[in-house]
């Protein structure tokens, strides 16, 4: 929706770019700058399941339990390294929830026990993005942005039923474009992130002999996936 709202913009803005007063027409030839940045993430992990089966004779299941809404609250530094492209920091502040399944089938294919838990999730995100903005169009002007960086989850509370790792490392992509005002840049971006790393931890000794053990013993691996809706404000 964003992409096409971006193209939208940019023709009708390319037809009437000789009538438009542009706004901030210095703003982008600064070598440094900087911005703050209100969003909202939509959060998820693929889950590989290992088949896990209990002592019961019981084979579990583990899932995702879907996208879940966070907030995002963050900072920007940009470098401006030629006309058309720049390299950014954006450490931002991640406050949401990861949702998870658990079903348990027996030998006849039935299923015996259902669990489902969620984990509070306050993770900081620390990438270096690289921006390839195109020609400014009157006051609009699209661009491509792409890196990735590591992420530390917060919440390390062992009583968790699903304990995840302090550090991932993820990728990303996305588009924006700016929007530029009187006294600043508005700046609406989507971006589509994956981690690399397994994200769960495996050394949770304070489930074991639980019921939340098998939140842990069924899944094979857990990377996260990450859809993120900004404002950047610059």
């Amino acid at each position: 929706m964003i992409t096409l709202l971006c193209l939208v913009a940019v023709n009708a803005s390319a037809q009437y770019d000789r009538n438009i007063v542009q706004k901030l027409t210095k703003v982008d030839y600064n070598r440094w700058h900087f911005g703050f940045i209100l969003g909202l993430g939509f959060n998820d992990y693929r889950v590989t399941p290992n088949n896990w089966v209990d002592e019961d004779g019981n084979k579990w299941y583990a899932a995702s339990g879907g996208l879940k809404p966070s907030f995002v609250v963050g900072m920007i530094v940009d470098l401006r390294v030629v006309e058309y492209f720049n390299i950014r920091f954006t450490p931002y502040l991640g406050l949401g929830q990861r949702d998870f399944q658990y079903v348990a089938y027996n030998n006849a294919g039935e299923v015996t026990n259902r669990i489902n838990t969620s984990v509070d999730c306050v993770t900081m995100d620390v990438p270096i993005y690289f921006k390839y903005s195109a020609k400014r169009y009157g006051n609009f002007r699209p661009y491509l942005i792409a890196g990735g960086g590591p992420m530390f989850n917060m919440n390390l509370d062992p009583e968790v039923p699903i304990l995840l790792n302090a550090v991932d490392v993820q990728i990303a992509f996305g588009v924006g474009f700016n929007i530029y005002l009187d006294y600043f840049k508005l700046c609406p971006e989507i971006k589509f992130g994956f981690g690399l790393l397994d994200a769960i931890n495996r050394n949770h000794p304070e489930v074991i002999g639980t019921v939340n053990e098998v939140c842990t013993n069924s899944v094979q691996r857990l990377t996260a996936r990450m859809l993120t809706i900004t404002f950047n404000f610059e």
